[in-house]
């Protein structure tokens, strides 16, 4: 007596599992930790600025204080070519303070509170489905770029929805997305989307 079993049946196939719980909480816990990173690399990128920031500050107090004496000095003598020089250049020195502080108190020269909001505000817009690959902040934090890959093309909207609603984002628009299939894995969905001035 023969018996035939039927090996193409559902129940006999392989069962492919997506993500476990504990490869999702490893892919957590490692963008926690490079976020982490790169929290602390930019905090200590703006030390340097802050420091210069009060060595500055600390010049303008000098020379006003300066300014100050010279021009009371200055009402009580008849003012001498010297002392006339002095507060000339003293003048123009305090104005060269005045353009630097103004520059690294104004952001005109970059980001002064760092890129922390930024960085917290693409950790709790995540989507499950979706995950980035690699992001750029420049001008800032005023440009973006972000790079990810999704397992369906319908949850990249979702994701700049989220991202559109953070307050560190309010001023900007995502009026660049890119979406395009993966060469290697069909299933996948690779995506850019950037922000522009």
């Amino acid at each position: 007596m023969r018996q035939q079993i039927n090996l193409y049946q559902p129940i006999f196939r392989k069962q492919k599992k997506v993500f476990s719980a504990v490869a999702m909480l490893q892919i957590t816990g490692f963008f926690i930790v490079v976020l982490g990173g790169i929290y602390l690399y930019s905090k200590l990128q703006l030390q340097p600025f802050r420091e210069e920031l009060d060595r500055n500050n600390a010049q303008f107090l000098k020379l006003t204080e300066r300014i100050e004496v010279v021009s009371a000095d200055l009402a009580t003598r008849q003012a001498g070519g010297i002392v006339k020089g002095e507060l000339e250049r003293a003048e123009l020195e305090l104005e060269r303070i005045n353009l630097a502080r103004s520059a690294l108190t104004s952001g005109a020269i970059g980001n002064n509170t760092g890129f922390s909001a930024h960085l917290e505000a693409l950790a709790e817009s995540h989507v499950n489905g979706a995950w980035l690959t690699s992001f750029n902040l420049a001008s800032g934090g005023r440009k973006l770029t972000i790079n990810g890959v999704s397992i369906d093309p319908e949850l990249v909207p979702v994701y700049i929805k989220r991202l559109a609603e953070a307050e560190v984002f309010d001023n900007s628009s995502f009026n660049t997305v890119e979406l395009e299939r993966s060469g290697e894995e069909p299933d996948r969905v690779l995506f850019v989307v950037a922000t522009g001035e």
